[in-house]
């Protein structure tokens, strides 16, 4: 009788736990992760900016300059990918009307410039969605996921 106990009911009882405790513990893991790296985004936001302009100015030079030049904006927009659940940081550029006129092709306006957050680290490749901003991508891409961000009460 004890052979069965240990060799059916134990494990069919972990596997139970496991399934009903694995969503709040992964619900847990991610909202940790949440705090963590949007903290260390607003202490790296400058260096990342300069990082993802040396990724794109690997890739394409003249671009990179267009990017140089651009208007950061403050908003940042958190969401997750859905596939691999990475945090992502998204945020808003507009460039100038009047650069990059002379080379004869119409320029998106705005842009949006994307950051991953993985192994505890931010990374800046160089993502880009051209002619989107932040909320945009939010609306019309089902890849990405809003992350709700915890509103903290002022008293």
């Amino acid at each position: 009788m004890g052979h069965i106990i240990w060799g059916g009911v134990v494990p069919g009882c972990l596997v139970a736990a496991w399934l009903i405790l694995r969503r709040p513990v992964r619900l847990f893991a991610e909202s940790r992760m949440l705090d963590n790296g949007r903290a260390r985004f607003r202490r790296e936001r400058e260096w990342l900016e300069a990082r993802f302009l040396t990724a794109l100015a690997r890739v394409d030079p003249l671009e990179r300059l267009r990017w140089e030049d651009a208007h950061w904006h403050n908003e940042i927009v958190w969401c997750r990918d859905r596939q691999t659940r990475t945090l992502l940081a998204l945020i808003g550029v507009q460039f100038d009307e009047q650069a990059f006129d002379g080379l004869g092709e119409t320029l998106s306006r705005h842009a949006t410039a994307l950051f991953e957050f993985r192994r505890g680290r931010w990374h800046a490749e160089g993502k880009r969605l051209d002619q989107l901003c932040p909320d945009e991508v939010m609306l019309r891409s089902q890849r990405f996921e809003p992350v709700a961000v915890p509103q903290r009460r002022a008293f």
